[in-house]
């Protein structure tokens, strides 16, 4: 049991680091998009799509042509701001490595815990010993 609680730790560590290594692949991805500016173009290009024909039998286009519209406002009224944002998101990779250290020091606590409480579970010979059997 000892071992299969350090096999579940090193799969929830591994999972958990590719998460982190994931999470900051793309805040730097996003980071790059909203200080040249090509986020404005991209958004512009989204909220201008029409709907395809398969969705509009299951989304109502009004809805849709709403929610473009208030993409289209949000980009214009965030024009200044977008490349100050991408340039102000340097700092969240430090702290997407540090939530990272945060879980990783939990998880293995709790995996050391666990080891110690099962080292004190009493095996099934002591128990037959115990009961005389």
């Amino acid at each position: 049991m000892k071992i299969a609680v350090w096999i579940v730790f090193a799969l929830l560590a591994a999972l958990w680091t590719g998460a982190a290594l994931l999470f900051v692949t793309v805040s730097e991805w996003a980071a790059g998009l909203l200080a040249s500016g090509q986020a404005e173009q991209l958004g512009t290009a989204a909220a201008t799509m029409p709907l395809p024909p398969a969705l509009a039998l299951w989304i109502d286009p009004a809805t849709v042509k709403l929610a473009q519209d208030g993409v289209l406002w949000l980009l214009n009224s965030a024009r200044d701001v977008l490349p100050l944002l991408g340039s102000a998101m340097g700092w969240l990779e430090p702290v997407i490595w540090l939530l990272w250290l945060f879980g990783l020091v939990v998880m293995l606590v709790l995996a050391g815990a666990a080891h110690l409480l099962l080292g004190r579970v009493p095996s099934v010979q002591q128990l037959r010993q115990q009961a005389g059997i």
